[in-house]
């Protein structure tokens, strides 16, 4: 449930990964961005992922418009995303399977949109964004060699990630007018003002590429829990304790105070600043889980104005561009998985 960036950033895990979507990668329900063209780590881990049963490296586990991803592409992915518990059941080891299987799909689905869509990046361009991350990489005593080597990708899959990166920025600056910024900020008025609200969550775990009878198994689930929760028959502490696959099901499912963006998905965020303390929502669907959410408390900001805000609005709606432009090519996308 705990969101993660989508963009590239300079952050070594970012930038090994440009698009990576573990949990956040969904287009916000507020003012939409337009898509141009288109209608409006635990103790005792496994220190190598397992590839699926029955398959080596060079094994087709999906195909996206006809480009290949292989079971070692996936064991790759597998390194990125939490590590899962030694002797893990094998249900966990396919949830992440399944995970790292969604965030390589996205990843190459934004890979072919920016090939054919995002302007050409000068080199001199390129060479200075990677001399930035040298520049950043140094303050950690480390090198872009040795995080390549860290990451586990090699220099040339660094300098293409680097440069789709420069390239997506350059097709969406023009994009993103003043007026459209006025209505993003008006829409999340609440994050710009500060306001907080304290919550508790229990979640089920599903996926992207999670078949929709399993998922809809989970859904019900959820939904039996909230009734459990509704009736009196349990507290919803006790409940995300007893049910959640959350690491924080043991303390209650508390999260804490969060803002209206950025914390958690942008679906539960919705649900949980339209409710009142006190209130437990419906299940809620995410990419990567079932929700149900509890919120405790409100608080409310200091206040806002566009002018004083207008530069962060503008960073976030250049990601909310983002991820309006990969769910339109996910729809569009052809997208076969072969995993076992």
């Amino acid at each position: 449930m705990i969101r993660k960036n989508a963009l590239l950033g300079l952050a070594a895990m970012a930038l090994a990964t440009p698009w990576a979507t573990a949990q956040t990668r969904k287009p916000s329900p507020g003012p939409a961005a337009p898509v141009p063209g288109q209608p409006p780590a635990t103790a005792g881990v496994a220190a190598v992922p397992n590839l699926p049963a029955g398959t080596k490296e060079a094994t087709p586990v999906a195909s996206v418009n006809g480009q290949v991803i292989t079971a070692g592409d996936l064991q790759q992915a597998m390194r990125w995303i939490a590590p899962a518990p030694a002797n893990a059941p094998s249900t966990m080891e396919r949830q992440r399977q399944l995970e790292a299987l969604g965030f390589l799909i996205d990843n190459l689905l934004m890979e072919q949109f920016i090939k054919a869509s995002g302007p050409a990046v000068p080199k001199a361009e390129l060479d200075a964004k990677l001399a930035e991350l040298a520049g950043e990489l140094k303050k950690q005593d480390k090198t872009i060699e040795s995080m390549c080597k860290e990451q586990g990708i090699t220099y040339d899959q660094l300098v293409s990630n680097v440069r789709t990166k420069l390239s997506w920025g350059a097709f969406a600056a023009p994009r993103i007018t003043d007026k459209l910024l006025k209505d993003y900020y008006t829409g999340y008025k609440d994050f710009f003002d500060g306001t907080m609200v304290h919550v508790s969550h229990l979640a089920l775990r599903v996926s992207p590429t999670m078949p929709p009878a399993e998922k809809a198994a989970v859904q019900a689930r959820v939904a039996a829990i909230r009734e459990e929760v509704a009736s009196g028959k349990i507290t919803f502490e006790n409940a995300a304790k007893k049910y959640s696959q959350e690491a924080n099901g043991a303390q209650g499912g508390v999260i804490g105070f969060i803002p209206r963006k950025f914390a958690v998905d942008e679906e539960v965020a919705k649900v949980a600043f339209a409710m009142k303390a006190g209130e437990v929502s419906q299940p809620i669907a995410t990419e990567f889980a079932i929700n149900l959410v509890k919120v405790n408390e409100r608080r409310n900001g200091p206040g806002s104005t566009f002018e004083k805000a207008k530069f962060d609005a503008q960073e976030m709606f250049t990601e909310e561009l983002f991820q309006a432009v990969l769910a339109q090519q996910r729809k569009n996308a052809k997208i076969d998985v072969m995993l076992k």
